[in-house]
């Protein structure tokens, strides 16, 4: 039988590639899967794996057949099973700030808590925002303002007149042609110095798992709940955080996931809504609302400053200006997030 094994960041570089076909004679178990695969590879690769002690690292995720797992669990593999090795990408080397980046930001940068240090983060941090209209365009237009280095846009589809009354990264101009296109236009005229990934395609069940293995945050910006799940499901599987901004009319909501620590959008929303339909009322200042207080929860995460909406959701009613906090609490019975630590 053959088992698919792929790999992040640098236990991809160890094992000098990022993806490889183990062919096995015998149903076999996850933890004998890894002795091979150390057996395969140099000392580098088993010291990344497993601790002096021979213990199991706990810095690396196992993800297998998109659910992440535990080694004690040692599932008996099947002919097809795919398993991925995340490795962690926060917390390296961080890139230094050239002279031009700290006068840009210097205003930011005195900000308590933050400081080069913060900045500096940013610019090594890649987020991931679903869907850059009227609410993930202004997430990614205050992200590349305030420095992030990479950002992975995904959104399909040409711009259209309707959507020119709140998605702020579209022209007039651009009207007929793909939306990636005019957003990462718009972003490089602001940030030139900005990492563009543009992908002309909405969050899908075939493109989720790659898309999501690029980053290290999500910001969850899409209208339907089917891509919500998709990223939320793959968050907690790569151990991702995610900030889940949503609108309707003139109210909105906002939380942040931090992948076995918090409650997950499955355990705030068990079942997707039937009523829920693609199109809504929406004004652009409310979308505009939620994408600064979006784009805020990214730069607290990735830099660590002040306190982010863990466990809490922010609701708003911008009729009456009126905010709530609600304390939310993880579902024991979560079928996505349910078996992990809280």
């Amino acid at each position: 039988m053959v088992i698919k094994v792929k790999y992040t960041a640098q236990l991809k570089k160890t094992a000098g590639t990022g993806e490889e076909q183990i062919e096995i004679n015998d149903s076999i178990g996850l933890t004998e899967l890894l002795q091979t695969l150390c057996g395969k590879h140099d000392d580098r690769f088993h010291k990344m794996l497993f601790n002096e002690d021979g213990r199991f690292s706990n810095s690396v995720v196992l993800v297998l057949n998109g659910r992440q797992i535990r080694l004690e669990e040692n599932p008996v593999l099947s002919d097809g099973d795919e398993l991925l090795l995340l490795s962690p990408i926060a917390g390296g080397n961080m890139a230094r700030l050239t002279s031009k980046e700290k006068a840009v930001y210097a205003w930011q940068l005195t900000v308590p808590g933050f400081g080069e240090r913060g900045q500096e983060k940013l610019k090594s941090a890649s987020v991931l925002i679903s869907r850059i209209g009227g609410l993930g365009g202004v997430v990614a237009y205050e992200l590349a303002a305030a420095g992030v280095g990479h950002l992975i846009l995904a959104h399909g589809g040409n711009v259209k007149e309707s959507d020119l009354n709140r998605q702020l990264l579209m022209t007039d101009d651009w009207l007929g042609k793909p939306r990636v296109e005019s957003a990462e236009k718009r972003l490089k005229e602001l940030n030139p110095r900005l990492k563009i990934t543009a992908v002309n395609e909405n969050i899908n069940e075939q493109n989720a798992r790659a898309i999501v293995s690029e980053a290290d945050i999500i910001v969850d910006c899409a209208p339907l709940f089917e891509e919500r799940y998709l990223m939320n499901r793959e968050a907690v599987a790569q151990n991702k955080p995610l900030v889940d901004c949503a609108m309707y009319e003139l109210e909105a909501q906002i939380t942040t996931i931090i992948p076995g620590k918090t409650a997950c959008l499955s355990c705030l929303y068990p079942q997707k809504p039937d009523f829920w339909k693609r199109e809504f009322p929406v004004f652009g200042a409310v979308s505009g609302t939620v994408g600064c207080l979006g784009a805020m929860e990214a730069v607290k995460v990735i830099s660590g400053l002040g306190e982010p909406l863990t466990n809490r959701l922010l609701t708003m009613d911008l009729r009456d200006m009126s905010f709530h906090t609600i304390h939310i609490q993880k579902r024991e019975a979560c079928p996505v997030c349910g078996n992990k630590a809280g």
